[in-house]
């Protein structure tokens, strides 16, 4: 008898699970902000969680929000169709610093973190910003 109970619970959980990530509703503000964001995408997954919600594009792009609708990172590396973050999304300070250190280097992943920013370039390299976008680290 357990086992059957223990089976229908896997299957409840599994089913639940499913449902969730092939949700597709959104909020407005993060409607929006895929459409301004990423005209040639629409929203593929949205996977609410306590901590926040992830958002997978038609792209294979991933953005993970905050509980409030505010974007905490953007992730292209998979994308089919965009060769970087968004210029539009990126910060002018970090733009200068990758075109004056990183000459055709992209920005493949942005995040905002609680010391400042983080980045990753399509060359492998992650940088570190603090909150006035002065460099404060470079991993390869």
């Amino acid at each position: 008898m357990k086992k059957v109970i223990l089976t229908f619970i896997a299957i409840v959980c599994f089913g639940l699970s499913t449902a969730m990530a092939q949700n597709t509703n959104t909020n407005p503000a993060i409607t929006q902000f895929v459409e301004q964001h990423f005209p040639n995408t629409t929203i593929k997954m949205v996977m609410p969680d306590e901590d926040d919600i992830d958002v997978v594009l038609s792209d294979y792009t991933k953005i993970e929000f905050k509980l409030n609708n505010e974007w905490k990172k953007v992730d292209c590396e998979h994308s089919t169709t965009s060769p970087a973050v968004p210029a539009t999304l990126v910060p002018e300070q970090i733009t200068a610093y990758v075109n004056a250190n990183f000459n055709n280097a992209n920005i493949m992943k942005l995040e905002k973190k609680y010391f400042g920013w983080e980045i990753e370039l399509d060359n492998g390299l992650e940088v570190n910003f603090n909150k006035n976008f002065k460099m404060t680290k470079i991993d390869d």
